[in-house]
């Protein structure tokens, strides 16, 4: 049946639908007698992998374009940090990991793919995928956790039509805070006068002058241009409509959605363009999957995505551009514009700078993204041979394209002083360019066999399954990047008590020399029911669910570069010889291949137990692992200059991480009143157990046997309060920065091993080693038609590292902009409460080494989303023709408390400085069904 078929069906055959209230808040899916696991389901009572999983109910809450955006807090195990926020592409400004290790793989329905913006209506459950046993079936890509995403593919019954009408507004959790013009001048007077130490020197800016910015009686001479608020907008508008379609017909089902989103940037724009210059991104998506009854024994699944998104922003430097400029401009650098109403500047601030003339004078810039991804898959029942084998056959075709476009120009800006202009950069043409830049084909091919069986007491489940999935770049000239994997696995259990299973997997990947391209992985788990005792059963009967379970395997990841074990060469300048002056030609060597390298592999421990009570109303999921991760690849540290070319990646690296999963639900109702509460942690600690590292002339600079990740620098021991304290013989500096450069208000530096001055020998570990520990509480209710949802995220033992001009202030030659938190600087009158440095203009090679006086703690808590929903009586609803109406609103980073608010309050703990801030969303919306 075609798309259009169906819809048309579906709309001659809809009936009327009641929508179920409670599932806004408990879901019906989480209640489930089985699990989603890698190419299939699994009975929970036969579980023995470590998987979490989140359905659509917890989604569709969170007002964000991509799905990741909704899953913080929400997955035991599951690490989302971002680095940015605002409109943007897939995977825009995020980052995860699983269990502390690189996280690669995203799966939608089985097949790898980067579709990250999709609405969560399409959405049936993400599972993560955390250990050995859950992922040794996908080869050569088992190793880090896999994050796995199906869409829904349509219920048994009448058809049902939903249309859902969203609309909000998102506004910066946190902006940069710079210093109006005359303390920004009387602070460059300071550092100025700082820097020359006890000699008088004159100041940059006079006290008429600082006046004038004050007051300001001259503002274009003088100006004061508060340009956040110039440039920026208070807030931008979101929306989203979905209208989507379910149910089944006579052999078949289906679901077909179709989707609108658009999320606007908080640029200002100018409304003598006729195009838009602000940051914006549009997306249309459209999924039809449907399954049609070949025959009763004979099942056929289509499944159609078609998705165009449009990445709009401002030309020349974009969005980034501007929000650098931001960051570093002062506000007395320049007017908006001038008397003339030319774009001021200056000779340090000329053609191209001024930040207004970025955001609406230089045109725009756009990027067009089409996906189109085909999924047939034909299920064949063989009970004719034995009851319960099948066989399945699944190709999936993925096209990807990223087209960009520039329209873009460059303008002039105009110094004006003492009534004179004068002119710096010059005005050009919209230009016309564009080209396609990313494109790529992903072909996946999948063929299984099946069998499920239980006999009496037994109860046996076997699964084999080859697969390959090829990946092609169009824009360059790399042949394909095959991996290929033939696996399969065992559960067997008896008595519903007894459990166990085995898997392995011999996996391919065609980059890797022919003699390393195949490897064999395999797991294996056991499990005890011990609810089903009769010990338990009988003596302990609230004790519902009780299972012990433990998994211990060995999997591995690919890590080379393109066929890296095969030597390339480039052409190198030639030199003319011979009477004749003949230009001989001559070649060199790329880096040197490793024929020798392998894929990197881990054997992952994995303990469990699965605690229900009172007949589940009360459930607890602990999982211990441990991961030792080896042959990890990295680039080689014993080399020399000598050798005359580049050293090829290794297999020599291993690192250890290990800790804890927990999560906790309770759930019940108590007549109309349902309401839920549920919990997870997660705590993940590291070890570096071999890193070749080059001899080191003490231990505390050794990274063996310390966490991964380590942050290494001088440890300071505070400010110098004065200049005796500085001259002191007792004193340790750097050579690069001796005494007579010193000042007070500079750090101070411990010498840690005494020699008397402070070298890369007193460097050591100043942070993070403690272990990483987040978690999320997520709770609500649903009363007579009233739902409520809450979900708070956090973290522990988190440190940022914060340097740099956002930080120091005057940088870039003292032409960088300055904050509020400079306020707090370093003075003679605050010398023994002052916790910044003192101000200094352009470089300081003695305060900018990297420190533990800019390493942070940044633990957070976010009040991350809250959704409040009325469904209307029936009875009501009805009288105007709608079984059911829902009106909501929700928001995402409400609330934020954060440990680096002690330092600066201008900041997000995840995104500061020159980064798209991270936005907080109100939204409001409507949900009809019929």
């Amino acid at each position: 049946m075609t798309v259009l078929a169906a819809i048309l069906f579906l709309f001659s055959s809809a009936t009327a639908q009641v929508a179920d209230t409670t599932k806004h808040v408990i879901g019906r899916s989480e209640s489930a007698a089985t699990v989603p696991i890698l190419y299939g389901e699994q009975a929970k009572s036969r579980l023995l992998q470590s998987v979490a999983t989140v359905y659509t109910n917890q989604l569709i809450t969170t007002p964000s374009p991509q799905f990741l955006q909704a899953l913080p807090g929400r997955l035991p195990g599951l690490n989302i940090f971002f680095s940015s926020g605002g409109p943007g592409l897939d995977g825009n400004g995020m980052g995860f990991n699983i269990r502390g290790a690189r996280a690669q793989i995203i799966l939608i329905d089985g097949v790898e793919r980067g579709y990250q913006s999709i609405d969560p209506e399409q959405i049936e459950s993400i599972t993560v995928l955390k250990d050995a046993l859950s992922t040794v079936m996908f080869g050569q890509r088992s190793s880090y956790g896999i994050i796995s995403v199906r869409t829904k593919k349509g219920d048994e019954g009448k058809p049902r039509i939903s249309f859902t009408a969203q609309s909000g507004f998102e506004t910066p959790t946190a902006l940069p805070k710079p210093l109006p013009a005359w303390q920004y001048a009387t602070l460059y007077n300071e550092a100025k006068q700082n820097d020359a130490g006890t000699t008088p020197v004159t100041p940059q800016y006079t006290q008429d002058q600082i006046d004038a910015y004050k007051n300001q009686t001259d503002p274009y001479t003088y100006p004061d241009v508060d340009w956040y608020n110039k440039v920026l907008g208070k807030s931008a508008g979101v929306s989203r409509y979905n209208l989507n379609i379910q149910g089944s017909g006579k052999g078949f089902r289906y679901f077909v959605d179709l989707d609108n989103m658009r999320e606007k940037g908080i640029i200002r724009t100018s409304d003598e363009n006729k195009y838009n210059t602000n940051a914006q991104l549009n997306r249309y998506a459209l999924r039809s999957n449907v399954g049609v009854d070949v025959t009763p024994i004979t099942f056929v699944q289509l499944n159609l995505f078609g998705r165009f998104q449009r990445y709009n922003q401002p030309g020349g430097g974009g969005t980034a551009g501007i929000f650098s400029s931001l960051l570093n401009t002062p506000q007395l650098a320049y007017p908006v514009l001038n008397p003339d109403g030319t774009f001021g500047g200056s000779d340090k601030y000329q053609g191209n700078t001024n930040i207004w003339g970025q955001a609406v004078a230089r045109g725009y810039q756009f990027q067009d993204v089409r996906d189109i991804a085909v999924d047939l898959e034909v299920t064949q029942k063989l009970d004719v041979l034995t009851k319960g084998l099948v066989l399945k056959a699944k190709a999936s075709n993925n096209n990807t394209a990223y087209f960009t476009t520039k329209r873009e120009k460059n303008f002039e800006v105009y110094q004006y002083l003492n009534g004179a202009y004068t002119k710096y950069g010059s005005t050009t043409e919209q230009t016309t360019s564009g080209g396609a830049n990313e494109r790529y084909r992903i072909v996946y091919l999948e063929g299984s066999l099946g069998y499920d069986r239980t006999f009496k007491k037994h109860a046996i489940s076997v699964l084999t399954v080859a697969n390959q999935q090829s990946r092609l770049a169009f824009n360059t000239t790399n042949l394909p990047e095959n991996y290929t994997a033939y696996s399969g696995k065992l559960n067997y259990c008896f008595d519903e008590k007894y459990v166990a299973e085995g898997a392995v997997s011999y996996g391919g990947y065609n980059w890797l020399a022919p003699s390393k391209r195949w490897a064999t992985y395999w797991a294996g788990g056991l499990g005890w029911n011990l609810h089903k005792e009769a010990f338990i059963s009988h003596n302990l009967p609230f004790i519902s669910n009780l299972k012990l379970r433990a998994n211990y395997g060995l999997t591995g990841q690919v890590n080379a570069g393109y066929f890296s074990y095969i030597q390339t060469y480039f052409g190198a300048n030639g030199y003319w010889f011979g009477s004749g002056s003949s230009l001989e030609k001559s070649s060199g060597e790329n880096a040197i291949a490793n024929a020798g390298l392998n894929p990197e592999k881990a054997k992952k421990l994995n303990a469990g137990i699965d605690l229900g009570l009172w007949n589940n109303k009360l459930t607890i999921t602990a999982d211990y692992f441990f991961n030792k991760f080896y042959d990890l690849v990295g680039a080689p540290t014993l080399t020399t200059a000598i050798f005359g070319a580049g050293y090829p990646n290794q297999n020599y690296q291993r690192f250890n991480y290990w800790g804890t999963d927990i999560s906790v639900n309770w759930k019940q109702r108590i007549k109309a009143f349902d309401y839920f509460v549920s919990g997870n942690f997660s705590l993940v600690q590291s070890k570096v157990v071999y890193n070749a590292e080059l001899p080191k002339n003490y231990d505390y600079q050794i990274t063996t046997g310390k966490p991964v990740g380590l942050q290494y620098g001088y440890t300071a021991i505070g400010l110098f309060k004065s200049y005796e304290e500085i001259n002191d013989p007792a004193t340790a500096v750097m050579p690069s920065s001796p005494k007579s450069s010193l000042r007070p208000g500079d750090i101070r530096y411990l010498d840690r091993n005494g020699d008397g001055q402070i070298t890369v020998d007193d460097q050591s570990a100043i942070g993070n080693a403690k272990p990483t520990m987040y978690y999320g509480l997520y709770t609500g209710f649903s009363f007579k038609g009233l739902d409520l949802s809450i979900l708070i995220q956090g973290t522990l033992n988190r440190q940022s590292y914060m340097s740099g001009d956002f930080m120091n202030g005057f940088g870039n030659s003292g032409q960088n902009n300055a904050y509020e938190y400079n306020l707090g600087r370093f003075t003679a009158a605050t010398a023994a409460t002052a916790k910044q440095p003192r101000l200094w203009l352009g470089n300081n090679t003695n305060n900018t080494q990297t420190s533990s006086f800019w390493l942070k703690d940044n633990d957070f808590v976010r009040l991350k989303n809250v959704e409040i929903g009325y469904t209307f009586p029936e009875k009501l609803s009805r009288k105007i023709g709608l079984p059911s109406v829902r009106l909501f609103t929700n928001g995402l980073n409400l609330l934020t408390w954060a440990e680096i608010y002690d330092v600066r309050k201008d900041v997000d703990p995840e995104a500061w400085g020159a980064a798209y801030p991270i936005m907080k969303i109100f939204n409001f919306g409507i949900n009809i069904k019929f």
